[in-house]
């Protein structure tokens, strides 16, 4: 889920994908909260706000070429974290809110984390509760970062798994560059979707600090569906498509 954003731990690029109660979609991760600093022993904060061209959720163009606007508060102490993520399309009636309490541990390069995550989508009256988990390989050959996911909708009693790639180039101090590429695979977490090998993802990340507690953001990701099936109604939007997405980031 995904997500973008709100959850732990994977890195910017991976925070651009959320839940749809038809098609199902990924928990929407936040930038991660720095367990290792100084200030370590208090809580941290960041918080944001985002605009998406589509929402891309377990590779579909979820509104159908519809926009969504959303918005992250994040608390975080030692290895815990809690947030709340709120998303609003202004071309259709689609809002949705998640909760997320989430655990992270280091041990070496690997970080792993477990989720449990509640969903309303309120102009539906619907909702859905999730648990999740995965893990982050850093410090790889050519500073490269391996991910994997995974979660479980009761609702939908089904599961969706994803796998990254991913390298970051810091250009300067205000500067870096993140590059990604993603592979999902659903088992019947979307329910009305087919089994198997889901899609692909490329994306191209930037943050540009305009301070030590301010960011931009801006995002491209283009997207492929792998083995789609019209005798599916969830296959219907998982189509080749490009999201764009820009967002303001402040944390303290």
């Amino acid at each position: 889920m995904q997500n973008t954003l709100c959850l732990v731990p994977f890195s910017i690029f991976l925070a651009l994908a959320s839940n749809l109660p038809t098609s199902g979609s990924e928990v929407v991760i936040c930038p991660p909260l720095d367990p290792q600093q100084e200030s370590s022993s208090s809580i941290e904060v960041h918080s944001c706000v985002e605009w998406q061209s589509r929402y891309a959720s377990e590779g579909r163009d979820s509104l159908d070429g519809d926009s969504i606007w959303s918005s992250c508060i994040e608390l975080g102490w030692k290895q815990l974290s809690t947030s709340l993520w709120y998303g609003n399309s202004p071309d259709q009636d689609y809002d949705e809110l998640q909760l997320s309490l989430a655990a992270t541990q280091s041990i070496g390069d690997l970080e792993f984390f477990a989720a449990y995550t509640h969903l309303k989508f309120p102009f539906d009256a619907t909702h859905d509760d999730e648990i999740g988990a995965g893990l982050t390989w850093s410090n790889l050959p050519y500073e490269l970062e391996f991910s994997a996911e995974a979660y479980y909708s009761f609702d939908a009693t089904g599961t969706f798994a994803e796998i990254a790639l991913a390298r970051q180039f810091q250009i300067n101090e205000q500067l870096a560059v993140d590059v990604s590429s993603n592979f999902g695979l659903n088992q019947g977490y979307v329910a009305d979707g087919h089994n198997g090998a889901n899609h692909v993802s490329l994306q191209m990340g930037f943050e540009y600090a305009i301070s030590d507690a301010l960011s931009l953001t801006a995002q491209s990701q283009y997207s492929w569906g792998i083995s789609r099936d019209l005798t599916h109604s969830g296959d219907e939007l998982l189509v080749e498509f490009l999201n764009v997405t820009v967002g303001l980031h402040y944390a303290f």
